[in-house]
C-alpha cells in the first residue's frame, strides 16, 4: 500500500469495486477528446481474470472510502506488436484515470508510481501506453513522468477510428 498526497491510500483493487470503477472509467473518459460511450469496457467487467490472475496489476486511489482514481498494467494488446516491439520483460500501462475533481491532487502520480514500483517487482523492465493525440492533459502528464513519444497512430475498432500516441518508458531493473 502506498500514500499519494495526505488523504490518498492506494490499494489493490478488490472484488466489491467493479461498479465504481466501471463508473469512474465513463467520468474521467467523457472529459477527453477521444471518448466514445460505446466503446465496450469487458476488462472493467472482470478485474480478476483480466489483470490479477495473469502477469497485471490493477490499483485503485482511495479519498475518504471513495475511489477516485485507478490505474493498471497488463501484457500489452498484440495489436501494439505491429508498432513496436514487444517483450517479455514489457508491461502496458492502461486503465489510467482520475475523477476530474481530483484532477492536480498528486492521485495520477501516487497511482502511477506505484504501478511503477510493483511493474520493477515483478521483473518488468519497460512500460508502454497509449492515449489520444489531441489529450493534452494525459500526453502532458505522460511526458512528465519521462515517458518517450514513440510514434502516431491509426487503430480502427468496430465503426470507429482513434489517433493514438505510442509511449514507452525504461524502468530497468
Amino acid at each position: 500500500m502506498s500514500e499519494g498526497h495526505d488523504s490518498t491510500e492506494i490499494r489493490r483493487f478488490q472484488p466489491g469495486d467493479g461498479d465504481r470503477i466501471r463508473e469512474l472509467n465513463d467520468v474521467a473518459m467523457a472529459t477527453t477528446p477521444e471518448y466514445e460511450p460505446a466503446i465496450p469496457d469487458e476488462d472493467l467487467r472482470d478485474v480478476q481474470a483480466n489483470y490479477l490472475d495473469g502477469d497485471g496489476e490493477f490499483l485503485v486511489a482511495v479519498v475518504d472510502g471513495t475511489i477516485v482514481g485507478m490505474g493498471a498494467y497488463a501484457t500489452p494488446n498484440e495489436w501494439k506488436e505491429e508498432f513496436i516491439h514487444v517483450d517479455s520483460r514489457t508491461v502496458e500501462l492502461t486503465r489510467m484515470r482520475v475523477d476530474p475533481e481530483y484532477h492536480g491532487q498528486g492521485v495520477g502520480s501516487a497511482l502511477y508510481h506505484e504501478l511503477e514500483q510493483r511493474a520493477r517487482q515483478d521483473g518488468y523492465e519497460r512500460l508502454l501506453l497509449d492515449t489520444g493525440v489531441e489529450n493534452d492533459v494525459a500526453r502532458g502528464f505522460y511526458e512528465s513522468l519521462g515517458f518517450q513519444l514513440e510514434q502516431q497512430m491509426s487503430l480502427s475498432f468496430a465503426e470507429f477510428t482513434f489517433e493514438l500516441v505510442l509511449y514507452q518508458k525504461s524502468i530497468g531493473k
